[in-house]
């Protein structure tokens, strides 16, 4: 890449303002969506090769994209749908209403929220619908959950995880381990023995209650690089955002009052009016030791792990199933012939560390709970692990999440380790970028709301949960 191509003003077609956004995630991809629309000429400047960030894909041995771990989005993530509707990409996710659970002796259950019943009625037959529960256990799961999206913050005040406080709150230890320790810890992607009352609060008031569509998964239908590093990022170029990959920002200049004025990749430089930094927040420190916040013990990193498996034959008889009381928590059906995904959350010290044992561990219950499986040879496995997969939403995490706005009157950040009110998911990245947007045009003096809102509530679930 030459100097010339590079030193270039990044407002050179569109717009009167200049903006760079360092980073290509979801939450740099989303936040030039939303300054390209309001007429912003916006340069995105991704270190790697694609764009896309965590949401990646890694070549099998075949030569074939899959994903490093797989990502799925729920009804309640209107932000991420909604950018998914605008690029195009809505028809590139399969909508699964159903969700499959497979408890410790192997009984599956299909629980399927009521499409004709108000919200949160809807989801009767999906508690009924557990095998493992006896009709008191379901009936205290119900009103466990009820009281979970009633609780606010000063209900609270000691910090307890969210396990801590559900047992005080009247639900059996069966009912915690069965149902709530693989919900949370699969939407959440920490362990429920360190994961915060108000982030569990949101898995039930907001992935359950609030809508018949809330809990609906979407599921990509092809590798997450083509997804966002092909199609959205294509859909993004048409828009006429400049993507500039391959360019690892390396500095900022600054007028003496603390404004940006130039980035720096390497040899080569934007000229820019503001910029948004959207990459994880260790690297943003290393970029902006003097504006970022430190990260203390409350913001740390929670570690996902992907188990690929390539038998001879396809074993998965279901798209996905969550496994109960098994070191497997999710499974999915891999578009591949005899691949599939097992996926871990909260993984640090799984079995010692030992791969090996992992993928022996994880082969067998795919087998016991597959009778396909049984008799299928397992041909190839790859055992790919995050160790900062999503930020762990421990009690006080909140209070360390910066806002979008720092010190520097034109610099913005974005990525799901802000303060966005959500976990560290593909919404939640979104909507840091879509917050950043908002801010950095606030800025400029363009007052729009970038930001769509929350799946309404019914009257129902607001009068049981006091919403």
């Amino acid at each position: 890449m030459n100097d010339a191509r590079h030193r270039r003003p990044a407002a050179r077609t569109i717009g009167d303002l200049r903006v760079a956004v360092v980073g290509g995630g979801l939450a740099g991809l989303a936040a030039a969506a939303a300054l390209s629309r309001e007429g912003a000429a916006v340069t995105v400047l991704e270190a790697r090769r694609r764009c896309g960030g965590r949401a990646a894909s890694f070549e099998d041995s075949g030569g074939l994209l899959v994903d490093a771990c797989q990502h799925v989005a729920m009804g309640c993530c209107t932000n991420f749908l909604d950018l998914c509707r605008r690029a195009g990409l809505t028809d590139r996710l399969r909508r699964d209403r159903t969700l499959w659970f497979i408890g410790p002796d192997g009984t599956r259950a299909a629980c399927t929220p009521a499409t004709w019943l108000p919200a949160p009625l809807h989801l009767a037959p999906l508690l009924l619908g557990l095998p493992q529960f006896s009709l008191a256990e379901k009936c205290l799961l119900a009103v466990g959950m009820l009281r979970l999206a009633r609780c606010v913050d000063r209900d609270d005040p000691s910090g307890a995880s969210a396990r801590a406080w559900l047992e005080g709150h009247g639900q059996p230890t069966r009912v915690i381990d069965l149902f709530w320790q693989p919900v949370i810890e699969s939407a959440l992607g920490e362990s429920i023995d360190l994961v915060s009352v108000p982030a569990a609060r949101k898995v039930a008031a907001d992935a359950f209650l609030s809508h018949r569509a809330a809990a609906d998964v979407y599921v990509p239908l092809e590798p997450l690089g083509t997804l966002f590093g092909d199609r959205l990022v294509g859909w993004l170029e048409r828009e006429g955002v400049a993507v500039e990959t391959g360019s690892a920002v390396t500095g900022f200049e600054r007028r003496p009052d603390g404004r940006v004025t130039r980035v720096h990749a390497g040899a080569a430089a934007w000229d820019v009016d503001a910029a948004i930094v959207a990459v994880p927040w260790r690297q943003a420190m290393r970029l902006l030791p003097d504006v970022v916040p430190p990260a203390d013990e409350r913001l740390l990193g929670s570690p996902i792990t992907a188990v690929h498996m390539w038998f001879d034959r396809d074993v998965i008889d279901l798209p996905h199933a969550v496994l109960v009381g098994r070191v497997s928590q999710w499974v999915f059906r891999g578009e591949a012939p005899g691949h599939c995904q097992v996926v871990i959350s909260a993984s640090r010290g799984l079995l010692g560390g030992d791969r090996g044992r992992l993928v022996e561990t994880v082969a067998a219950e795919v087998r016991e709970v597959f009778p396909a499986a049984r008799g299928a040879m397992l041909r190839e496995a790859k055992v790919v692990t995050d160790p900062t997969a999503v930020l762990s939403v421990r009690p006080g995490v909140e209070a360390a999440r910066p806002c979008t706005c720092t010190s520097l009157p034109n610099l913005f950040l974005a990525g799901d380790w802000t303060a966005t009110g959500w976990p560290s998911t593909m919404e939640g990245a979104v909507r840091s970028g879509r917050l950043a947007a908002e801010s950095l045009l606030a800025w400029s003096g363009r007052r729009t709301t970038a930001v769509v809102p929350d799946l309404r509530r019914s009257w129902l679930t607001r009068l049981l949960t006091g919403a």
